[in-house]
């Protein structure tokens, strides 16, 4: 169920009811990244390290993708690919340096955590040029 959001100046009311209602952008930055049963287990079975460093961008895309109007998205951080449901803020799997198709995707957003260039790929290693 989606609260209504009170006390902030000039931010709409929307009813709860309302079929494909906005939420408040204010409530939007509220709302933290939650990861589904199986993107946790690809987590935890393909060993990927997931930094607070990792999560801030992953929370930092989410903003962006959703200003922009992304529905489900691909996230690349530091070569790890999450696909997210960007209304739901729910990272739906993940996958590393692997060759995969991703379909159903309707954008994709490349970011790295500071102090890691484009040059190095997932996890610190660096990326072999042909």
């Amino acid at each position: 169920m989606i609260e209504r959001v009170r006390g902030v100046a000039g931010s709409p009311q929307s009813s709860p009811s309302q079929k494909g209602s906005a939420l408040p952008f204010e409530r939007i930055l509220d709302q933290e990244i939650t990861f589904s049963a199986h993107a946790r287990r690809r987590l935890e079975e393909r060993a990927i390290p997931l930094s607070r460093e990792v999560k801030e961008k992953l929370e930092e895309g989410l903003r962006t993708l959703e200003a922009k109007g992304g529905r489900t998205s691909l996230i690349v951080v530091d070569g790890v690919a999450f696909v997210v449901n960007v209304p739901e803020r729910t990272v739906i799997t993940c996958v590393e340096n692997e060759n995969r198709v991703f379909t159903h995707i309707d954008s994709v957003l490349f970011m790295n955590t500071a102090g890691r260039s484009a040059a190095s790929g997932a996890c610190g290693r660096e990326v072999r040029k042909p």
